[in-house]
């Protein structure tokens, strides 16, 4: 079943070579492939003495009768025993802001494509799609770490439609293609088993020229389109590298090409590319490239379009949606014209009490701080940028306008040390954001993250979430964690793992509100904190008041 009208149907009656070429399917995008927590969790498990990557399972779970379970679970148990139907609320039913942007991207270049927005949950609609023998398939790799998610995908392609080719792009394959050397790199590349690479960090041109070459039955010759890794014969043979930089005005989506059942109520929206700022941890910068600001005439019309089309609920996800902050203010009295209830990634160090207002008057709900620290010197190591005073400040005013914010923190950076871990609980409980939850540092060292340019300053050595450097290494900063976790009481944890901040709106579009969340949440939590010892509890008066408060006349009866 298509999830939207940009491209014609595939018609059934085929007069000519030629139009049966142009009927076929030329693409089908697949979004997000979720492993699952128990496969991951078991994957991860063994290996927990030598990184931190079950711990970041650990914090983000509770044990109930005897299984480890996540919060998106635990909302579907409890919605499932207080209504008597099976739930299935998952945060990946929203539309996949990558897969509609190149959908949007290639039909207006008269491609034929269609979207499975989630590989998990949408199998039986991909199998439908084989079954057309697109001449493609294209995976994004947007939220990947690791090739496993990649390859699942690839398997169930390869049995359903041996024949369609297989591309594989986004930031996971820009970092390998990045990372590893020319005789490395095309033996990672057939383990993970597609056909057809593209190495930039956007790619959407480059997909399109491979796309309309495939559909040439005659030539398909990809020797001449650049950014490629691709089969010949028994190895991978590369072309030549030309940047792309999308114009984001030229490519913005029109919303109004979409079945207005997969976008509404809750839909995703990008005004601008890459990120103003480069803190020392982050890769992004280096990966997307310059700045690029969408104008605000064609956000108007972006907006215009999700409304017509019954959308409710924005998420921007913009990595510093107040930057600049002019651009900010005018987006936020554009805003005015609208009935959205929104949310972005916000920067309190990039704020005043003028912004502030038009947020709380102009819809907005919630806002995602990368605070990362409470300490001073770790911010500083960190080229944040920022005053703790002014994230407290900050925080205190979002409160008094009733604005939801949730406070990203990253322990472990180097320079980390027991002071400064009790620097951000203190800070934690002054500034009382409406949730938080603190997660272990993250070295990248498949890009240039600037972190590595002084790693040998900071004694920081091995990688991923078994690093170690001069005053912490990953075990204590698990440790850590667990510590921040007993003492802050002002605020609330919310997980990362598929209950993020994303979720929330997610969850206000199927009737649940903001406050149930955050008292699902705070009980919840009454649950996570014993649960991070591993040792069974009773957990009999939680489950029951968690299911209690789906019964309340006030609650959703929706499930799925």
């Amino acid at each position: 079943m298509s999830d939207g009208s940009l491209c014609p149907p595939v018609r059934k009656t085929i007069v000519s070579d030629k139009m049966k070429m142009r009927a076929n399917l030329d693409c089908v995008v697949v979004g997000y492939n979720d492993s699952g927590f128990q496969k991951t969790a078991k994957q991860q498990e063994p290996l927990r003495d030598r990184s931190g990557g079950y711990h970041e399972l650990l914090i983000d779970s509770v044990l109930l009768h005897g299984e480890r379970m996540p919060y998106m679970d635990l909302l579907n148990h409890c919605l499932s025993k207080a209504h008597g139907q099976q739930s299935n609320l998952h945060v990946t039913e929203l539309p996949a802001l990558s897969g509609c942007y190149l959908k949007n991207y290639l039909c207006k270049r008269n491609l034929n494509v269609e979207i499975v927005n989630s590989f998990t949950y949408d199998q039986d609609q991909f199998r439908d799609l084989l079954s057309q023998s697109p001449n493609a398939i294209a995976i994004t790799t947007t939220f990947y770490v690791d090739n496993a998610p990649l390859i699942e995908i690839i398997d169930f392609t390869r049995r359903h439609n041996p024949s369609t080719k297989i591309i594989v792009g986004g930031p996971h394959i820009f970092n390998l293609c990045s990372y590893y050397d020319s005789l490395t790199l095309p033996r990672v590349l057939a383990q993970i088993g597609a056909d057809i690479y593209i190495f930039d960090s956007q790619g959407e041109f480059t997909l399109s020229q491979v796309l309309l070459q495939l559909r040439d039955s005659q030539t398909q010759d990809l020797r001449n389109i650049p950014n490629l890794f691709y089969k010949h014969d028994k190895t991978f043979r590369g072309t030549k590298r030309v940047i792309e930089n999308n114009d984001m005005d030229q490519n913005s989506i029109d919303w109004q090409g979409f079945q207005p059942e997969f976008i509404v109520p809750t839909a995703m929206m990008r005004t601008a590319r890459s990120c103003a700022f480069k803190c020392a941890f982050c890769s992004y910068p280096a990966v997307a490239g310059a700045l690029n600001l969408m104008s605000l005439d064609v956000i108007e019309t972006e907006l215009q379009r999700l409304q017509d089309s019954g959308v409710r609920n924005i998420i921007f996800i913009d990595d510093t949606f107040n930057v600049p902050l002019p651009r900010f203010k005018k987006i936020c009295r554009l805003l005015a014209n609208y009935d959205f209830q929104w949310f972005s990634y916000f920067r309190c160090s990039n704020s005043d009490d003028e912004a502030l207002d038009l947020m709380e008057k102009n819809g907005c709900k919630g806002v995602f701080l990368g605070i990362e620290s409470g300490a001073e010197t770790i911010l500083n190591n960190m080229d944040k940028y920022a005053k703790v005073e002014k994230y407290v400040d900050s925080i205190h005013k979002l409160n008094a306008r009733g604005i939801m914010s949730h406070a990203s923190l990253i322990v472990g950076f180097p320079g980390e040390t027991e002071a400064t871990v009790k620097n951000t609980i203190d800070f934690i409980n002054e500034a009382s954001p409406t949730f938080f939850r603190a997660g272990l540092f993250w070295y990248d060292t498949q890009v240039n993250v600037p972190v590595r340019e002084k790693a040998g300053i900071y004694g920081l050595q091995n990688e991923g979430f078994s690093w170690k450097h001069q005053t912490m290494d990953w075990k204590e900063a698990c440790d850590a964690i667990q510590h921040v976790y007993h003492s802050v009481t002002n605020s609330i944890i919310l997980p990362s793992y598929m209950f993020n901040f994303w979720a929330i709106p997610y969850l206000m579009g199927k009737g649940i509100s903001l406050e149930t969340i955050r008292r699902f949440a705070d009980i919840a939590q009454e649950m996570l904190i014993p649960s991070l010892a591993e040792i069974p509890t009773d957990f009999v008066d939680q489950e029951s008041r968690l299911v209690s408060l789906f019964q309340e006349p006030s609650a959703p009866t929706t499930t799925s």
